[in-house]
């Protein structure tokens, strides 16, 4: 079921996209915002869809994180994406840190991945449409079955970019399934950096799916 979501859920963030003018990501901890008078809506240098604020309720580094929940109807993913600009045969490299917290755990059948998709000049999937493992990758990154109130690190990183490819765009999601169920995820110190093609082979295998605890 969420190998088939992947492909919608990748097509509604793509539809909602901030092109960057550099190779890092702008505001991957999630400072720029003032959210100490109350959750502030999306994030600076994100492109939010659906349910996602800037949050003081618990960050991993500085005062926010990034929390994504709902947007409660089946099937449905909210979240926040981010593109920077990229080239046919490059890698990339995106790690962070997820939570799910016991002020508002993740609900039964709910999950998070975090994804980076390659985009054409168009903001389209580069090479015509979405294929695991050629032009979008993901982590999941936190699920019902996540253990509350620690920060779990991931690490992400892709195939060399296809052809035609001028962004890599890093996608958050939090998808609800049915019985609809309340909760969501939090996120923070998230980081994304290109590598070069030798290095993730030899080291990383081509493409590395990490997840691990740490508090």
């Amino acid at each position: 079921m969420r190998k088939a979501l992947s492909g919608s859920i990748a097509i509604i963030a793509a539809a909602a996209i901030a092109p960057m003018a550099s190779a890092s990501l702008v505001n991957g901890g999630f400072e720029a915002d003032d959210a100490s008078g109350g959750d502030v809506y999306g994030a600076t240098g994100w492109s939010p869809f659906n349910d996602v604020f800037t949050t003081e309720t618990v960050a991993r580094t500085g005062s926010n994180s990034l929390k994504a929940f709902g947007p409660f109807f089946n099937g449905g993913g909210a979240g926040a994406t981010q593109a920077v600009p990229a080239a046919a045969g490059q890698t990339w490299v995106l790690e962070g840190y997820s939570r799910n917290d016991s002020s508002d755990p993740i609900g039964t059948g709910n999950f998070a991945v975090a994804k980076i998709e390659f985009l054409d000049a168009g903001f389209g999937p580069a090479g015509g449409s979405f294929a695991l493992g050629v032009n979008v990758f993901e982590v999941p990154i936190g699920d019902e079955a996540s253990p509350l109130d620690s920060w779990e690190f991931f690490g992400l990183g892709t195939a060399p970019a296809p052809a035609g490819t001028a962004f890599a765009n890093v996608v958050i999601v939090h998808v609800q399934l049915d019985p609809i169920t309340g909760g969501g995820i939090f996120v923070d110190d998230l980081t994304l950096v290109p590598a070069p093609a030798s290095a993730m082979i030899a080291g990383l295998g081509g493409l590395t799916l990490v997840r691990r605890r740490r508090r």
